[in-house]
């Protein structure tokens, strides 16, 4: 690893680099995902589509190995796996294809949803689009969150606030992914149960956690930044977790964590760009999200 000079931006070997596009790029063609054929003339193209679930994946498998690492954090803890995301990645989709319920089928394009179990009361809806030419291939197009506009949420919250406590605190405890962790404090701020008898322990977990902490806030960032490409949902999200912690959790040791420019900037990033963004379905909101958090309100316009 090498730094750009003048910069401070670390720059990978160009030998290093074209050694883990390869290794990538392997990988994905051993999954034996080589695209499908269907027959558009012969009828029921989301029938034909998900009886070849298990060859259809990413036409390009440098994209393949990008949306992998991209995405992967959508997916339920339980299906990430624990090497390489490509393999579990491309698993889920082709999961979705096969099980999912068929959303919307127009212009050559199939989506698939799948609501998959995040945590004790807690799922979360997937969605695989696939894409037919007019030749008849088939080629995953993306696979993560729901791109496309639903009347039911993306994250179901359906336990109580006490649940989603313990789990956060024993996901911490067990070096869990710690999004699902944050997933699980932004769960504890939706609804009036008031169960806060372990809140003490979940604030000391993240501050023996500095650097993972850092972390979601660098993907909070990258989700802000994304917003006109990709959507708000993962900036609203990831932006409220971290509320949900500052709030209920952290309080004035927030900033002993997190530097206060930092929290400034990725909020000027969301008034910035959610406006310019594609509008979230209210549905996408999970209800009893509090007032306060101003970026749903900017990214759900009715």
């Amino acid at each position: 690893m090498a730094d750009e000079p003048g910069s401070g931006v670390p720059r990978i070997d160009p030998a290093e680099l074209s050694r883990r596009l390869g290794a990538d790029v392997a990988e994905v063609e051993a999954l034996g995902r080589t695209g499908a054929r269907v027959d558009p003339a012969a009828g029921d193209v989301p029938g034909q589509v998900r009886a070849q679930a298990a060859r259809i994946g990413f036409e390009s498998p440098v994209d393949a190995a990008a949306q992998s690492l991209r995405h992967i954090a959508e997916l339920p803890a339980g299906e990430r796996g624990s090497g390489s995301p490509i393999v579990p990645y491309h698993a889920a989709a082709g999961r979705t294809v096969a099980e999912g319920e068929v959303v919307a089928h127009s212009g050559g394009r199939v989506v698939f949803q799948r609501v998959a179990p995040v945590a004790a009361g807690v799922t979360v809806r997937l969605e695989a689009a696939v894409r037919v030419t007019a030749d008849g291939d088939a080629w995953l197009d993306s696979f993560g969150w729901p791109l496309v506009e639903t009347d039911a949420p993306v994250y179901a919250f359906n336990g109580s606030r006490a649940g989603y406590l313990a789990e956060a605190i024993a996901g911490l405890r067990g070096d869990g992914p710690f999004d699902q962790a944050m997933l699980m404090v932004f769960g504890t701020a939706l609804g009036d149960d008031d169960d806060t008898a372990r809140r003490k322990e979940l604030a000391g977990l993240v501050a023996e956690r500095p650097g993972r902490l850092a972390a979601y806030m660098s993907q909070a960032e990258t989700y802000a930044e994304s917003v006109r490409a990709n959507g708000p949902y993962g900036a609203c999200l990831y932006r409220s977790a971290l509320e949900s912690l500052f709030e209920n959790y952290l309080g004035s040791a927030t900033f002993s964590l997190v530097d206060q420019e930092d929290l400034d900037d990725l909020d000027e990033e969301l008034r910035e760009q959610i406006p310019e963004a594609d509008a979230l379905a209210p549905e996408a909101m999970p209800p009893g999200t509090p007032v306060q958090h101003w970026w749903w309100s900017l990214a759900v316009r009715v």
